[in-house]
């Protein structure tokens, strides 16, 4: 008995809830919609067949209204998943819409939320270069594709097909890059409660492989190239080997920051193409100790009448040189001139870091000359072997299984008995 009519035969539940609800409405009475909802499943595909579920569920639009979609995710692939465990898994998503206890979705675009909310909320807290490096990935890899998608509809299947498309066209650690901002950005719409889960959560991405130049220079190299250099990039050049420096923080380099009765340079601020940034890292900021060669070759430079707060290596107006021009225009020429492989900035850090050959005890003070948060990364990238260091080494395996060295002759026999 429903209202007061008799209803003839047995009803489902969700039966009972529209009957109770028609009764309702035809009585003037507002109610809610009714939130219960069985779903349905089916398969989809011909050669890999996959479970998928549909249901309906809640939104607000952009203009605050509450309204109801359908919406279709992917549960599994049928060969690894059968249809009462698929059911199973469609009844868990809905248990929360069907105790009224889930939240609407917010039906936003990819583009809309990462243009209109998420970058001027996160930008603001980040450095420099770091916002030029998000806004290029955004712009030219992730709005292209995920743009025009409904933020809840984006689904780690999207985001998996999307970094597979990529790592067809780049390089392993880019695509690396690119997945660590879909987490990022997810990971915020998650906690602004835009999304329930993190989409790029468990993504694969191909497996790294280094092939950055580790190229570091031998002693008689770096004397070629100071030899063929004028100043003031030779002192230049001689503080980046001698001090394993950034090179942003040689640029951004001020007199005030040299100590000369210490001995020592004071790393606060680093500088990116005419900007004044923060350091890298809270580790970056940090007291460099350096050798009275260089601290003579920056007397020598200093001029006679100088500010504070003036660059070290300055151009005529005195704004910070550019690393890039002065790499193009002066360092490559140099290094064809002396005769040796062309090389980076990065280069003289891990030439500096190479000489150094860290042992247990000097690792923590290589690390902090070096302003490395941490001495894993010191010793799995910035130390290379030196060769002379390898050569020791064969030499004396060599002479602690053999003390007197065999004499093998044409036979391949040996003049006497290798095992006493």
């Amino acid at each position: 008995m429903i209202g007061g009519v008799r209803v003839s035969g047995r009803l489902s539940l969700s039966d009972t809830i529209r009957a109770e609800a028609r009764w309702a409405t035809e009585k003037g009475e507002a109610v809610a919609r009714p939130r219960w909802q069985g779903g349905s499943l089916f398969q989809r595909g011909k050669r890999n067949p996959v479970w998928v579920a549909r249901y309906r569920v809640d939104y607000l639009a952009e203009d605050g209204s509450r309204q109801r979609c359908q919406k279709s995710i992917v549960l599994g692939l049928s060969r690894e998943l059968g249809k009462r465990d698929a059911q199973r898994l469609l009844s868990e998503r809905l248990a929360a819409i069907n105790q009224g206890k889930s939240k609407p979705e917010v039906r936003v675009s990819f583009e809309k939320f990462v243009v209109e909310r998420w970058e001027p909320g996160i930008y603001p807290m980040l450095r420099f270069l770091t916002v030029r490096n998000y806004r290029y990935i955004v712009r030219t890899h992730l709005l292209p594709f995920f743009g025009p998608m409904c933020l809840p509809e984006i689904t780690p299947v999207d985001v998996q097909m999307f970094l597979a498309q990529k790592a067809k066209q780049l390089a392993p650690r880019s695509v690396l890059s690119l997945r660590n901002r879909l987490l990022k950005i997810f990971g915020t719409a998650v906690k602004w409660g835009y999304l329930e889960s993190n989409p790029a959560q468990g993504a694969q991405i191909p497996a790294l492989v280094d092939t950055r130049d580790r190229r570091t220079l031998t002693p008689d190299q770096v004397r070629r190239l100071l030899g063929v250099l004028e100043e003031p990039y030779r002192t230049m050049i001689l503080l980046a080997v001698l001090s394993g420096l950034r090179r942003g923080e040689i640029f951004g380099l001020r007199w005030k920051a040299v100590d000369f009765e210490g001995c020592s340079i004071l790393v606060s601020e680093s500088n990116f193409e005419g900007h004044a940034v923060p350091v890298k890292t809270r580790a970056s900021r940090r007291k460099v100790f350096v050798a009275s060669l260089v601290l003579e070759a920056l007397a020598a430079l200093r001029p006679d009448r100088y500010q504070p707060d003036d660059f070290l290596f300055a151009s005529e107006t005195g704004t910070a040189l550019h690393p890039t021009n002065v790499q193009r225009r002066v360092l490559n020429p140099a290094c064809q001139r002396a005769g040796v492989p062309r090389v980076s900035w990065h280069n003289f850090r891990y030439t500096y870091s190479t000489w150094v050959d860290p042992t247990g005890e000097s690792i923590k003070a290589l690390q902090a000359q070096l302003g490395h948060t941490d001495s894993k990364l010191t010793l799995s990238v910035y130390t290379q072997p030196m060769p002379e260091a390898q050569r020791g080494i064969a030499r004396k395996i060599a002479g602690v299984l053999f003390p007197i060295v065999p004499n093998f002759g044409e036979s391949g026999k040996t003049s006497g008995s290798l095992i006493q």
